[in-house]
């Protein structure tokens, strides 16, 4: 016998290009089944969710939810909490309050973990409920499946920065150090080196968190890039550090989930580089825009997100749960892949990082497996909104009513 109830979905962590394009997915797989009754949207992620704040999608305007396909950022809005006892408690108050009975949560690895708890709790409180974990991540960190949808996106246009930036370089005949987000781990900077035109074309350099280099190699790399074209682009991870140092910080905070505010190290190693090298040096942090710069989307990236979250409802109401969707690489040229499903145990809070070797030896580039690995996700223009000048269409999220009293969370 079918399960039968309500829905909740939730947007959780850094936003991303192609977020929206899961949200949408699910959205439009969950009109075609019986299963699912009233679809609810938590405002702001896990934080919604406490409060208790809950949009219904199925009011939205279809029309409207087939163009949030292609708007970048969270539509539902999103918040980084990690669930303490008190909040899951009350989380599954939420759910028996509303006859929720599928929990589906858009994130990257601690999202996921937050996901696996959620299922956990649920066991043990004699609810029944399907919980599915939908992929994220710009990070391109979560294990076990090939890619994470919005790290292709995210990588098409810290390439195009590259490519753009050291056409500036060139005609001054500068040093440039741009700095790419990825935390801990340095895919999203190797992807930058993905889409060069030629061999000698930027980035020059690639520096990843995996790979410790001294001072002094990379001193003397940039010297040598330099001197071979008049001009160098490095692009670094903003995890990045040198061998027996710390990492650079904007603060000595951490978040809820112990992690450290990144940031910087462009302007840090440029000073570092002019100093050494002897030659004007400028930085860039490609910031935000790399998280929701629609015009720059691949279309793989857009149709892979879709897919885990069509394929996170069609599998919940068959009866999965516990489960994150996974997209599993079948060919790499041409490229094809599908999607499949793993444990959430398995993906909780870990996290992949870049292969030893898939970096050249001198640890400052990547290597032919790496970019074999990474371009397809980048293809296809997928841009359907004039991003110069547009007003992108949003959710009216109207909410439904309050069932619970106000909840306090403690911090």
């Amino acid at each position: 016998m079918s399960l039968k109830g309500n829905a909740i979905i939730g947007q959780s962590g850094g936003p991303t290009i192609v977020i929206n394009s899961s949200l949408v997915g699910a959205i439009q797989a969950a009109y075609d089944v019986d299963e699912i009754q009233r679809f609810y949207g938590a405002i702001h992620g896990m934080d919604g969710l406490l409060n208790e704040q809950l949009c219904d999608l199925f009011r939205e305007d279809p029309d409207i939810v087939e163009a949030m396909r292609y708007v970048p950022s969270a539509g539902l809005g999103t918040s980084r909490i990690k669930p303490h006892d008190k909040d899951l408690e009350r989380a599954m108050e939420v759910f028996k309050a509303h006859n929720v009975r599928y929990f589906f949560y858009i994130g990257g690895d601690d999202s996921q973990l937050a996901c696996h708890k959620v299922s956990e709790l649920a066991k043990t409180s004699d609810w029944e409920m399907h919980v599915v974990g939908i992929p994220k991540t710009i990070d391109n960190n979560l294990v076990v499946t090939d890619c994470s949808p919005g790290f292709g996106s995210a990588a098409r246009y810290a390439a195009t920065c590259c490519q753009y930036v050291g056409r500036d370089a060139e005609a001054f005949g500068t040093l440039e150090v741009v700095e790419i987000m990825g935390r801990n781990e340095g895919w999203l900077t190797g992807a930058a080196s993905a889409a060069r035109p030629a061999p000698d074309a930027p980035p020059h350099l690639v520096y990843l968190p995996e790979v410790k280099v001294t001072r002094e190699q990379l001193i003397s790399d940039v010297k040598e890039k330099y001197d071979e074209h008049g001009y160098c682009v490095i692009a670094v991870s903003e995890g990045f550090a040198f061998e027996g140092e710390d990492r650079v910080t904007t603060s000595e905070q951490v978040d809820e989930f112990g992690h450290c505010r990144l940031g910087g190290v462009a302007q840090w190693l440029s000073d570092v580089i002019e100093e050494g090298v002897g030659v004007r040096s400028r930085h860039d942090k490609l910031g935000n825009l790399q998280r929701c710069f629609a015009a720059t989307a691949s279309q793989v990236d857009l149709d892979q997100a879709y897919a885990v979250g069509q394929n996170a409802v069609h599998w919940a109401v068959e009866g999965q749960t516990d489960i994150m969707v996974t997209i599993e690489r079948e060919n790499d040229d041409p490229y094809q892949w599908e999607c499949g499903a793993t444990s959430l145990t398995t993906v909780a809070g870990a996290s992949k990082a870049v292969p030893r070797e898939w970096i050249n030896e001198a640890g400052n580039d990547v290597t032919e497996e790496f970019v074999t690995y990474c371009k397809p996700l980048m293809t296809g223009r997928a841009c359907e909104l004039d991003t110069g000048f547009t007003s992108f269409p949003r959710f009216r999220k109207q909410q439904v009513g309050c069932e619970l009293c106000t909840y306090e969370r403690e911090k």
